[in-house]
């Protein structure tokens, strides 16, 4: 009876394995998709009990590798740019903008996951993939510590294009970013990733 235990256990340890490689080979598969990509997002924030705290409203662009523009426009302007090497932080309504190099770890910040190489995702995320209908959804769990979440959701339409983001982090607080007229294969160049730091503004430099 024990060697037959064993034996099942091997057996279902083994089969999860191969389902868990499965579900990144596809994640791998949509994440390529999202090359050169942009969509307007509406963002709500929540604490560990529930309560609304914020909501946002913005745009994002998305080009591999690294690149990203991600803008809130309301209820206040902040813009987080990266051309791959540098990452900008620039609050208008406070005049400052931080400078620093960008850390490509997939697993600091959900826009890096989307732009960055998906070849590494198995070494810093557990992922889960499940079919809802036509769509597929994702959860990824972080194996480092050194993350600004615990829990990410992507949620992906029966056209395989990104609509939704789910992120939890450790304290309970929850972050939903539904997107929508989201459109790829768009004509961006990397122009369009780099800040020009406009007369007048504090310049943070982070060591």
């Amino acid at each position: 009876m024990r060697v037959f235990l064993i034996s099942v256990s091997f057996l279902l340890a083994t089969s999860f394995q191969v389902h868990a490689q499965e579900d990144v080979v596809l994640l791998s598969n949509y994440l390529k998709g999202l090359n050169n990509i942009q969509a307007k997002f509406v963002q709500h924030t929540f604490d560990g009990k529930g309560t609304l705290l914020q909501t946002q409203k913005g745009s994002l662009h998305l080009k591999r590798p690294n690149k990203f523009r991600w803008k809130s426009q309301s209820p206040f302007e902040q813009l987080l740019l990266s051309n791959g090497e540098t990452l900008w932080q620039y609050d208008e309504d406070l005049e400052q903008v931080s400078i620093q190099k960008l850390n490509q770890r997939l697993s600091v910040t959900p826009a890096l996951l989307l732009t960055g190489s998906v070849d590494t995702i198995s070494q810093e995320y557990d992922v889960y993939g499940e079919a809802l209908g036509e769509e597929f959804h994702f959860v990824l769990i972080p194996k480092g510590e050194e993350t600004l979440f615990d829990r990410l959701r992507l949620e992906f339409d029966g056209e395989k294009l990104l609509s939704r983001m789910i992120i939890k982090d450790e304290v309970g607080q929850k972050t939903i970013i539904n997107l929508r007229d989201v459109q790829k294969d768009q004509n961006l160049t990397d122009a369009f990733f780099t800040f020009d730091v406009p007369s007048g503004i504090d310049v943070i430099r982070a060591q």
